[in-house]
């Protein structure tokens, strides 16, 4: 045994037994800690602060008040009107209580019904006239406001048989305005408009487009035809899913109507862009930037009459500028609102 090896570990136990008792051993160093993932520390703050959901809409919340019940009377816009025939389950299964009732008769109606207190609720494609306006708050004694639900174009469209592709603003009032104030003759075949086609170029073209007061012909006439007048050869249809039907069945018809309705034997035709910097297709990013110039806002007005409006009525423009109701109008192929946009229009409503 080595002697010296034993009376270094004894001196080594005496050393420790004369330490004071307070006397603490140093910790061993910790192992260096892996820096914090972004990702991970967000989540688990949300999860510990509710209002920080990583996963919350942009969009307002839509809250279920099943104590409001009552019928809401809309008249006006086709247009629109699809878009609340489509909703009206949804809002059914959310709202058991209220009752939708749309009357699709085109955005002109819209007012009047307003005015004469026939209608709860005025969907339009176009912006109301200031007259109009005026004549709804001299009748109501209340002032008129609106929602937006989406964003809208008017398409120009062709059978799929007919190899245009594009028009001039210029051409389109020569083939739709009777004094075509852009300027050139009267488009009457479709060789006046550059159609080379031998089955075509000598042939008429077919006109369709909607009635009077309607939002597509407010558009069309304000900004194709610098505000003139129609040709009366326009077959006007009642509805904006007849045009696009007309167009689909005839291959010398030429249509304008709601860039929503679609059909596989038509095509929609890229349009002069207003500063003529070229043409430009009715394409969703091009609709909401405002390049394509038949863009539009899809409106639904209302007298903001505390004593009249009814709480329905409100809570239905509430659902559909919500996150619900904005991802059905998405769903339909439509152009939903910004979350801007739907959160100002929603804060209207409360």
């Amino acid at each position: 045994m080595n002697i010296a090896l034993i009376v270094s570990g004894m001196l080594a136990l005496a050393s420790l037994a004369g330490a004071p008792q307070d006397a603490t051993v140093a910790p061993s160093p910790s192992p260096p800690t892996a820096p914090a993932v972004q990702g991970a520390s967000d989540q688990d703050e949300a999860a510990d602060d509710p209002a920080k959901d990583v996963d919350a809409s942009p969009y307002p919340r839509f809250i279920e008040d099943r104590s409001i019940t009552g019928s809401v009377r809309c008249v006006g816009s086709s247009s629109v009107g699809l878009m609340l025939n489509t909703v009206r389950t949804a809002i059914r299964d959310a709202q058991p209580g209220i009752e939708l009732i749309v009357e699709s008769s085109g955005s002109g109606a819209g007012p009047k019904a307003l005015a004469e207190g026939k209608a709860d609720l005025a969907p339009m494609s176009r912006a109301m006239r200031p007259a109009e306006i005026a004549e709804i708050e001299k009748a109501r004694g209340a002032k008129v406001e609106y929602v937006e639900v989406a964003v809208d174009a008017i398409a120009i469209c062709v059978n799929r048989a007919n190899p245009l592709t594009r028009i001039s603003l210029k051409d389109l009032d020569r083939v739709f305005g009777r004094e075509r104030r852009r300027g050139g003759g009267p488009a009457v075949v479709w060789g006046d408009i550059g159609v080379r086609d031998t089955k075509l170029s000598g042939a008429r073209i077919e006109l369709f487009g909607m009635g009077p007061g309607t939002g597509s012909n407010g558009i069309v006439s304000e900004i194709v035809l610098d505000g003139g007048p129609f040709r009366t050869s326009v077959n006007e249809e009642p509805v904006a899913s007849s045009v696009v039907q007309a167009v689909a069945t005839d291959p010398l018809a030429i249509g304008y109507c709601s860039a929503y309705f679609e059909a596989a034997r038509v095509r929609q035709l890229e349009v002069e862009a207003l500063d003529g910097s070229g043409f430009v297709a009715p394409t969703e990013a091009n609709i909401r930037s405002g390049r394509y110039p038949l863009a539009r806002s899809m409106r639904i007005y209302y007298v903001d009459d505390p004593k009249a409006f009814s709480p329905a009525a409100r809570q239905f423009l509430r659902f559909l500028v919500s996150e619900d109701g904005q991802e059905l109008i998405a769903d339909m192929g439509q152009k939903a609102l910004g979350p801007e946009q739907a959160h100002q229009h929603f804060d209207k409503l409360k």
